[in-house]
């Protein structure tokens, strides 16, 4: 299976309310005519008033309105689909309905590592190194409410993949899957892509997709946010390691399917 997952937001000039009429109205009913859709599914994004730029906040948390999935058995069913009609994925003018930002990625179904089972083998010469708490491991409570944050992040223009995955799930995946709270953990490589099927979509941007999921909101703000309590994460010897990063909190459990 193969998944056309994107993160969206609504023109300048045009409220929540017009912007969600608009791809539940129009939008939506002419992707549904695409050929050999498996699945559609859709998530709003939760409210997060967390101010940015703020400590542990990579990007606003409020940027987008949306997080979208189109599923397909194989990936040239997906290709021919995407280029049936690109007009479909196109960014709109202000005061006009339809996408100020679309951002997107292929995935494959399953995750390249569930983190909370596997140890992918870039962790183990680090298993050792303990996570550093500024005030100790902070106590949380878990409300059973299951709240993701969803991101997708590239590395940095001049670093190699092996020093960006050395970092990223040597260091940051094994100190992120001891996070108080955290219920789940998964991340996907994205497709790469050598022929572009729609040369608007930017589908070779993005090198993976991770869900970081806690067992409460504020489980998430005492961990990663609160300046008082966070985590402080290995720095990497490689100085900067993420080039771009975007996100958006969900609930996976208030999944909308679209095509019903």
């Amino acid at each position: 299976m193969i998944r056309f997952v994107h993160l969206f937001n609504y023109s300048e000039g045009i409220s929540l309310e017009d912007g969600e009429a608009w791809y539940l109205g129009e939008h939506v009913p002419r992707v549904r005519k695409l050929p050999h859709i498996a699945h559609y599914r859709s998530w709003r994004g939760l409210d997060t008033p967390i101010p940015y730029p703020a400590t542990g906040v990579p990007a606003p948390f409020d940027q987008f309105v949306r997080r979208s999935e189109l599923c397909f058995d194989d990936l040239s069913t997906c290709h021919q689909a995407l280029a049936r009609d690109p007009t479909m994925w196109a960014l709109s003018e202000e005061g006009t309905p339809g996408f100020r930002e679309f951002e997107c990625l292929l995935l494959e179904e399953e995750p390249q590592y569930d983190l909370l089972r596997d140890a992918p083998q870039e962790q183990y010469k680090y298993m050792t190194l303990p996570l550093l708490w500024p005030s100790g491991r902070p106590q949380i409570e878990d409300t059973g409410d299951l709240v993701v944050d969803s991101y997708y992040s590239s590395y940095r223009p001049g670093l190699s993949i092996a020093d960006g995955e050395d970092w990223y799930l040597g260091h940051h995946t094994r100190e992120g899957k001891q996070l108080s709270g955290v219920k789940h953990y998964k991340t996907w490589k994205s497709i790469p892509l050598q022929e572009n099927p729609v040369s608007t979509l930017r589908l070779n941007r993005w090198f993976r997709n991770t869900e970081l999921g806690f067992c409460s909101y504020e489980a998430f703000l005492a961990t990663l946010v609160d300046d008082r309590t966070r985590v402080r994460f290995t720095p990497s010897p490689f100085g900067r390691v993420l080039g771009d990063w975007m996100n958006i909190f969900i609930r996976l459990e208030d999944v909308e399917d679209l095509l019903e």
